[in-house]
């Protein structure tokens, strides 16, 4: 991340009840400075200027945006750099932080900062989903049916208070949710008829607070990987879900309960509009359409 040209950064945070936002922006933005950064800072107040304010930064030519915060204020930043050339970088201070932990990104302010300054630019492929009439982008994976409801369940002092136990808490108790439904999907133009009670399209392989598949998931391969997961109820639900994580290879597996599938475009349909989560943010309900964006964003990592 070195040159002679000073590096032009805005560092963004959202405002969050028990998370010092404010705080970590300024340090942030003080250990840039000290690195030879032009940095500009600020903290708002709602979601939607997180994207507002770094889509400013874009047309103003910044270099990097640094996005301090969790998943929520990730995406945010995430759909406003996607086919920029401009950089994201990451200090996460969220309960999941899920691309920050797909990307190797430490937790440590210290730590992340380090990485802004010594690692290097990676290009990585977005999801593009169409959810509710609306258009938007995903990093790390979109999910449909359990996993949404399970999102939606769990409220911030809960996230503060148990940290990603929290995601635990709330699928014991919404168990009783798990159950097949029917969906039609169509993968890259080749419709078919599954019963499911969670299908995940998958940009990266870490898709949860505490899990990650066998099977690697690569976000540069210009493909999607779609999982769907059989599980009549609670109980076949656990062993399905372990199915899922052990899964080596695409299709059916081996009891039957998981089918795994690579496509570029995926569409999906229930006669019962399904919750869609992406990232770890409910957004909408079935029917949606899900595309690979291949090499759509540029992302800070550490140096390999």
């Amino acid at each position: 991340m070195s040159g002679d040209k000073a590096i032009h950064a805005l560092v963004i945070g959202r405002r969050r009840p028990g998370r010092k936002i404010d705080e970590a922006v300024g340090e942030t933005k003080q250990r840039l400075k000290a690195a030879g950064w032009k940095v500009d800072g600020i903290v708002v107040q709602r979601k939607r200027a997180l994207r507002k304010r770094a889509t400013n930064a874009v047309h103003d030519g910044v270099d990097v945006v640094v996005a301090v915060g969790g998943d929520g204020a990730v995406l945010q930043v995430v759909n406003a750099l996607a086919k920029t050339k401009t950089a994201l970088g990451i200090v996460p201070m969220g309960t999941g932080n899920l691309l920050a932990g797909n990307l190797g990104i430490p937790h440590a302010l210290e730590a992340a900062v380090n990485v802004l300054v010594n690692g290097q630019h990676r290009r990585i492929d977005l999801g593009g989903l169409n959810v509710d009439g609306k258009d938007r982008y995903f990093a790390v994976a979109c999910g449909v049916g359990f996993d949404a409801h399970v999102m939606e369940a769990t409220g911030t002092r809960e996230k503060l208070r148990l940290g990603k136990l929290a995601y635990v808490v709330q699928a014991v108790r919404k168990a009783a949710l798990v159950r097949d439904v029917t969906y039609d999907i169509t993968l890259d133009g080749v419709r078919s008829t599954r019963k499911a009670a969670q299908i995940l399209i998958a940009n990266f392989g870490g898709m949860g607070s505490l899990v990650k598949t066998r099977r690697e998931i690569e976000p540069d391969d210009g493909l999607l990987d779609v999982i769907v997961v059989q599980a009549p109820g609670p109980v076949m639900g656990l062993l399905a879900a372990w199915e899922a994580l052990r899964q080596r290879d695409l299709g059916e597996s081996d009891a039957g309960h998981v089918f795994r599938a690579q496509a570029r475009e995926v569409r999906i349909q229930t006669k019962f509009r399904r919750l869609v989560e992406t990232d770890g943010s409910v957004v909408g309900r079935t029917p949606i359409v899900a595309s690979i964006r291949a090499q759509a964003l540029t992302v800070i990592v550490p140096a390999s």
